[in-house]
């Protein structure tokens, strides 16, 4: 028996979804081993995944890849998500400024920033991909990124400084790195962490480490 989800995407990106002779529409059901069936008229995508699939988590990547394609961004940066370290995310406007089309394009401004200034500067310190469309922005990040991104994004959104905001997500950035470098890469230690299979064993290397860099 396969599985079906559904995603309704804006008609104006259906074309981008489909992309030139199906080509786009066919990358993505390579990349996550369903099949699509899209319904030009209503923007509804129905995502089939086989019972047989060797990887059920397929079925929401295809369903991310979808929306990401539907909330503007090109399908390059959508076929990220098929990384398994890699996910979307969006944050709809409405939930912060409600429906005022003024209020909304302020918010759309103060995000993307001058010849796109802004975006730019964010994509550049996380790394990450951000798509504003409509009354949305979409996220294409690392995980361990994502909900770094959003609160940050969410920050400016409530009116917070731009300086500010670059600043916590530099700052975070650095953090998340230095977490990551502490666990796997410090003192040369990454070997003897890719023997150790005792938890007892793991958390007193890591310790150690923890020690050291206090001291």
């Amino acid at each position: 028996m396969s599985s079906e989800f559904l995603v309704r995407i804006p008609l104006e990106r259906v074309a981008v979804l489909i992309g030139p002779k199906g080509s786009t529409k066919k990358k993505v059901e390579e990349l996550t081993d369903s099949k699509l069936v899209v319904d030009s008229k209503t923007g509804d995508v129905i995502i089939i995944l086989e019972e047989d699939s060797e990887d059920p988590v397929n079925m929401w990547r295809a369903r991310d890849m979808v929306k990401a394609i539907g909330r503007g961004f090109n399908p390059q940066k959508a076929y990220q998500i098929k990384d398994s370290g890699w996910g979307f995310d969006l944050i709809q406007l409405r939930d912060f400024v409600g429906t005022s089309p003024n209020s909304q394009k302020l918010v759309r401004s103060r995000v993307i920033g001058k010849n796109g200034r802004t975006r730019n500067i964010i994509e550049q310190i996380t790394g990450a991909h951000v798509s504003v469309f409509g009354n949305t922005i979409g996220i294409i990040s690392e995980f361990s990124k994502l909900k770094i991104l959003k609160d940050g994004l969410i920050k400016l959104i409530n009116g917070s400084k731009h300086s500010t905001v670059y600043k916590y997500l530099e700052e975070q950035m650095r953090e998340l790195k230095g977490n990551q470098d502490k666990l796997w890469l410090t003192h040369g230690d990454e070997e003897e962490l890719a023997t150790v299979h005792d938890l007892d064993e793991l958390e007193r290397i890591v310790f150690e480490v923890e020690k050291e860099d206090e001291s």
